[in-house]
């Protein structure tokens, strides 16, 4: 077979495990030894331990004076070599044995190994002058075993750092195979998902094409005809109060400018009359009286000041303003807009209270509801449709690397065929 064609995942992880199969069990077991070689010093230890702690208590059956009155430094010595059992019966089960053999475990063993070896030195260090020239062989076979125990750690040390980097490199190629293998999975969990979202979206989309329709037959209907001439006919005849009363927004500006100057003045109310009329002059206006007095005596007012020349404004304006002003005060133009005005919001309210009408708010009401769900799964499949692009270009980063390293460890340039 080609070297060169691609194969799927899984033939490829059988081809690494064909290649170096036989390196890795080889150093492995080399691991395995040093490993064994270390856990026999331990044992062996614990069992010099054992002895010192019987060792001590056997002496210390004679009590302590007269151990203290048997030879200089002697009850010491035995308290001594006491403690020095002790710490070692302490420290060895600490040094857990790895329950695999890979790169991150020899390293966390070797560290273990390490860290409590440091404290058996310190322990020695301290308590051997103390026992010493006492217990000469239980001394001598310990102080051994630690010197044994700092070879076996340093040969483990080199082993790693040496012969186990390659094994270390097979072990990460396994590790982004993993990787590998788990992308692969998340994509076609995504996959599933998009196929899963399209088709309800598709369904959807469809009751929505038929609700609308079914929608349009009922604003086919006369009953709605006549409410969508109303609410238009409400829109125009809001829009002309709207640009009546806008026509006066620049004027009553000046006119409020001049009676904060105090070149002009007003009653408070009226002030505040005046500072909504610019602000919100159709609230205004529809909350008034139902002559709109409080917007005549403003008119009436101005007027003075447009006589007297107080505004500012050019002839052209003054003369629209004056003819707006007497059609409301004398004419009352606003006041028939709005006589109509509200009469409209009466006939369009009572048409709103029709069965048929209800019915027709309430399906448009669902339609929107539907619109926004809509929107809503479309929002999530972009993501996981973002979310698949992201994988797709993990993949080929993480299928390079692969390819690359397994190289490395076979000499073989493998290809990796993967579904994206």
């Amino acid at each position: 077979m080609n070297k060169l064609s691609a194969v799927s995942l899984t033939e490829f992880q059988k081809r690494i495990e064909k290649l170096t199969d036989k390196k890795v069990k080889k150093i492995r077991k080399k691991a395995y030894h040093l490993i064994k070689i270390i856990k026999k010093i331990l044992e062996s230890l614990e069992e010099e331990a054992e002895d010192m702690i019987k060792k001590s208590k056997e002496e210390l059956k004679e009590g302590v004076e007269t151990l203290a009155k048997k030879k200089a430094g002697y009850l010491d010595a035995v308290r001594s070599l006491e403690k020095f059992g002790e710490t070692i019966t302490n420290i060895v089960p600490n040094i857990r044995m790895p329950t695999e053999i890979n790169h991150k475990n020899l390293l966390e063993f070797h560290k273990n190994v390490i860290e409590n070896f440091t404290i058996l030195v310190k322990t020695k260090n301290k308590l051997d002058h103390k026992i010493h020239p006492y217990f000469i062989l239980l001394r001598s076979r310990v102080k051994g075993l630690i010197k044994k125990l700092e070879e076996a750690s340093y040969s483990l040390k080199k082993f790693i750092e040496a012969e186990y980097s390659e094994v270390e490199l097979i072990e990460q190629l396994y590790n982004e195979l993993d990787n590998m293998r788990k992308l692969l999975n998340q994509l076609n969990d995504l996959k599933e998902q998009i196929t899963n979202l399209e088709r309800k979206i598709d369904l959807e989309e469809t009751e929505i094409s038929k609700m609308k329709q079914k929608l349009t037959e009922m604003e086919n209907q006369e009953i709605f005809q006549s409410l969508t001439k109303i609410e238009e006919e409400i829109r125009i005849t809001k829009t002309k109060i709207m640009n009546i009363l806008n026509s006066f927004r620049k004027p009553f500006k000046k006119f409020l400018n001049l009676v904060t100057s105090g070149e002009a003045t007003l009653k408070l109310d009226e002030k505040d009359v005046l500072v909504k009329y610019i602000n919100n002059p159709f609230n205004m206006f529809i909350n008034e009286d139902k002559d709109a007095s409080k917007l005549k005596i403003l008119l009436l007012k101005m007027d003075v000041l447009i006589r007297e020349e107080k505004l500012g404004l050019e002839k052209r304006l003054i003369k629209r303003l004056q003819r707006a002003s007497e059609s409301i005060i004398n004419q009352d133009a606003l006041i028939k807009l709005s006589e109509k005005y509200f009469n409209m919001l009466k006939e369009r309210e009572h048409l709103l209270q029709k069965q048929e009408i209800q019915k027709l708010i309430n399906e448009k009401k669902l339609i929107e509801e539907k619109v926004k769900e809509l929107t809503k799964l479309k929002d999530s499949l972009r993501r996981l449709q973002e979310n698949v692009l992201e994988i797709r270009e993990k993949i080929e980063e993480i299928k390079t690397k692969i390819e690359d390293m397994a190289q490395k460890v076979t000499g073989i340039p493998l290809k990796l065929s993967v579904e994206r």
